[in-house]
């Protein structure tokens, strides 16, 4: 499915670090330690979306070690987490698809890519302190129109530590990832609970790069 991305010039010329949750904001020990140990890890994922992927907006603290709600609370399950919003124009036929087609597209072009970048150290995937990986993704509602203020639809996906592995691996594909991981929708502020999602392999990320855009020197996206 083609998507139309419209891309602002990067305002800075390296990302902002307060992408990243300080070590000091989490609340548990296990938290802080796996933040301190993966520090490089969550500055490289930062680093790599910034200039390889820059139609991708990464919001304030939107990367680190995060407890996701809809497990047990008394547990401190940690996750490896980013939350990404998609920069794209508007498209008549995104806008024609149903919310979980929509949902289905955006797992299929990013979540899988996002996983893979995510566990690129693969100490990650074998560290029992690391419990999963989560990638939530966001995108403007075809239906939202200035002057009102903008409202987002987004998936939240929740996957273990094992799937993820078994995914990055190669010995499970997208669909038995979507299958397994735990994919909760949202319109606006609004939860909408799982959602169904019928995925594929989207190899856009690998192909795509946007005209007269070059990464930083020494920068290498391939």
């Amino acid at each position: 499915m083609a998507l139309a991305l419209s891309v602002v010039g990067r305002a800075v010329a390296a990302p902002l670090d307060d992408r990243i949750l300080p070590v000091d904001e989490y609340t548990s020990q296990k938290a802080r330690a796996l933040a301190q140990k993966y520090a490089p890890v969550l500055r490289d994922l930062n680093a790599g979306i910034y200039h390889c992927l820059p139609w991708l907006d990464v919001s304030k603290e939107s990367i680190g070690f995060f407890r996701p709600k809809h497990l047990v609370q008394s547990q401190d399950n940690r996750y490896l987490s980013l939350r990404i919003f998609i920069v794209q124009d508007r498209s008549p036929q995104f806008a024609a698809l149903k919310l979980e087609e929509r949902a289905s597209a955006m797992f299929s072009r990013y979540v899988g890519a996002m996983l893979r970048r995510m566990a690129q150290r693969r100490e990650l995937v074998t560290d029992s302190l690391v419990d999963g990986f989560s990638v939530i993704v966001g995108w403007l509602k075809p239906t939202s129109q200035p002057p009102a203020p903008p409202v987002h639809e987004t998936i939240a996906v929740f996957a273990d530590r094992p799937t993820v592995a078994e995914y990055v691996a190669g010995r499970v594909s997208i669909t038995a990832l979507a299958a397994r991981a735990a994919v909760f929708g949202y319109d606006g502020e609004t939860p909408l609970g799982r959602i169904p999602l019928r995925v594929w392999e989207d190899d856009f990320l690998k192909t795509f790069q946007l005209a007269n855009d070059q990464p930083a020197s020494g920068v290498s996206c391939r």
